[in-house]
């Protein structure tokens, strides 16, 4: 039932009159850069955030250095994160935090054709490859010269949890990347938000509360600031919010 309905939320079951998606030009990173340029807030960079500790009269953020109180609290990370920093989580908290886990996905950048479909015509912005033993695992590549636009004679390529397969000399970058983990677990968690928003004084924002895309992260905080009593269009400038889209095939 969920993989339909996921399908279904991006329009992937058609046949045709299938949507158009569009891709921000730049990559996530050219709006977090145009974000920053012009929200005015102090950012404290490189100063990991050790625990969580909620007192009735307000909420204490402590750090390997020193430690600060705050009016309320919100916790935009990860489901996993969240909970291991909160020092006192309630009951609930450990309940539905701890049912949406995040796995950990070796992801390599590459130039490898082979990952790819045999037929160039065939090449799509996401590649699902489906191995013939049902034990091993589904992995997918991701062409970037379709989602972001690249005009190269060769494909670069992101492939998750394949790396033995990719030619080593056309490697590029090696990351590991963290994504939530959908079980009927997970899906049951989501559906009990309001037991755990705002209590407390702490608030939960990120992609593990959707479809784990950007524009999930994105909605969820903008529910927590409406909650708190601002509006995001309030305070970033509207030239800020118009992002530059690009198709993609």
């Amino acid at each position: 039932r969920y993989l339909v309905q996921f399908m279904a939320n991006h329009q992937m079951l058609q046949v045709s009159g299938r949507p158009e998606w569009r891709v921000v030009r730049g990559g996530s990173s050219s709006y977090v850069r145009a974000l920053r340029a012009r929200w005015n807030v102090r950012e404290r960079l490189g100063c990991p955030v050790h625990a969580v500790h909620r007192h009735a009269d307000g909420v204490e953020v402590c750090t390997a250095t020193d430690s600060q109180r705050f009016d309320q609290l919100v916790l935009a990370c990860h489901s996993d994160q969240a909970l291991r920093l909160l020092a006192d989580a309630g009951e609930r908290e450990r309940e539905i935090l701890g049912a949406m886990p995040y796995q950990a996905n070796d992801t390599v950048l590459h130039t490898d054709a082979s990952l790819l479909p045999r037929r160039r015509k065939a090449w799509a912005a996401w590649n699902a490859f489906i191995p013939r033993d049902p034990d091993d695992a589904c992995t997918v590549s991701y062409c970037m010269n379709l989602l972001q636009g690249i005009d190269a004679p060769e494909p670069f390529v992101v492939t998750l949890n394949r790396t033995a397969a990719i030619d080593p000399d056309k490697v590029l970058a090696r990351m590991r990347y963290h994504h939530p983990l959908y079980s009927h677990a997970s899906v049951a968690a989501q559906a009990r938000k309001a037991e755990i928003q705002g209590q407390r004084r702490t608030w939960f924002a990120g992609a593990y509360w959707g479809w784990g895309f950007h524009e999930d992260g994105m909605r969820s905080a903008v529910e927590v600031a409406a909650a708190l009593g601002t509006s995001w269009t309030d305070a970033v400038p509207a030239v800020a919010r118009r992002p530059r889209l690009e198709r993609v095939a």
